[in-house]
C-alpha cells in the first residue's frame, strides 16, 4: 500500500507542470504557429538574426501561458503547423524517414546544391547561403519532402548524421577563446530563461564574433561547441 501511495505521489508531482501551463488560445496558437513556421525557414536559410526575433515571439507567447522556456518549440506549435513533421524533429531519427525519396536525377542536383550550401556557410556568404538554401527547398517540395527536413539528411555525399555533422566544428577554438565562448553561452543561457532580449542577443553577438574567426556557418548551434555538451 505504502509503495502504491508513493507512486501516486510521484505521478502528482509529474503532473504538476503539465496542469500549470494553460492551453493557448486560438489566437495565439495561430501565431505562435505562424512564429515557428518563419523560425523553421530561418534555420534553413542560416538567418540567425531572425531565429533570434522569431524565438523572442516564441518565448513571450510561452511565457504568457506559463510554458516552461526550455521547452522545445516542437511541443509547443500544431501538428498541422506549416513546417511541422514529427519525424524531421524526432531526437532519435531527426527527419532520417524523409532519406532516399528524390528522384536520382534530383538526388544529384541536391547534392551539389547541398556541396556549395555547405562551401558558402563556410564563407559566410548569405546572399549564396540563401539561394542555394532555396534551390534545395525547391527539390525537396516537389518530393514531397517537408520543408523543416534538414538538409544534411536529405544529402547523400556525406555519409553521416546531423548530429556528426555539426560536431566536425567541435575543438577548433584556442583554450582561451573556448573559455570565452563557453561563459558567454552560460550568461545567454541564463539571459533566454528570464526573457531578456537585450542581452541575449548581445551574447549572440559575442558569440557570433568567435565563431566567424573559426569560419564556423552560423547555423552551428551553439550548444554544439560548448564544452559541457560535447555529447550532443
Amino acid at each position: 500500500m505504502k509503495k502504491f501511495f508513493g507512486s501516486l505521489i510521484v505521478l502528482a508531482a509529474m503532473a504538476l507542470p503539465a496542469l500549470a501551463q494553460q492551453q493557448m488560445s486560438i489566437d495565439d496558437q495561430q501565431k505562435f504557429d505562424s512564429y515557428y513556421s518563419r523560425w523553421v525557414q530561418d534555420k534553413q536559410n542560416s538567418d540567425r538574426d531572425d531565429m533570434v526575433s522569431m524565438e523572442h515571439h516564441m518565448q513571450d507567447l510561452m511565457n504568457k501561458y506559463a510554458i516552461p522556456a526550455d521547452r522545445p518549440y516542437e511541443q509547443v506549435v500544431s501538428q498541422n503547423a506549416p513546417g511541422y513533421d514529427n519525424r524531421a524533429y524526432d531526437n532519435r531519427a531527426y527527419g532520417n524517414g524523409w532519406q532516399g525519396r528524390l528522384t536520382p536525377d534530383d538526388q544529384n542536383k541536391f547534392n551539389k546544391e547541398y556541396t556549395k550550401w555547405q562551401d558558402s556557410n563556410a564563407k559566410n556568404d548569405r546572399d549564396d547561403i540563401a539561394k542555394h538554401a532555396r534551390n534545395m527547398g525547391e527539390i525537396m517540395q516537389r518530393n514531397g519532402v517537408p520543408p523543416n527536413t534538414p538538409f544534411d539528411v536529405i544529402a547523400s555525399t556525406n555519409g553521416y548524421s546531423r548530429h556528426s555533422d555539426f560536431r566536425q566544428y567541435q575543438g577548433r577554438l584556442s583554450p582561451d577563446d573556448q573559455k570565452r565562448f563557453d561563459k558567454v553561452y552560460e550568461k545567454f543561457q541564463k539571459d533566454r530563461a528570464k526573457h531578456d532580449r537585450d542581452d541575449i542577443a548581445k551574447d549572440e553577438q559575442k558569440m557570433n564574433e568567435i565563431l566567424a574567426r573559426y569560419n564556423i556557418p552560423r547555423d552551428v548551434p551553439y550548444d554544439v561547441l560548448a564544452s559541457g555538451n560535447r555529447g550532443y
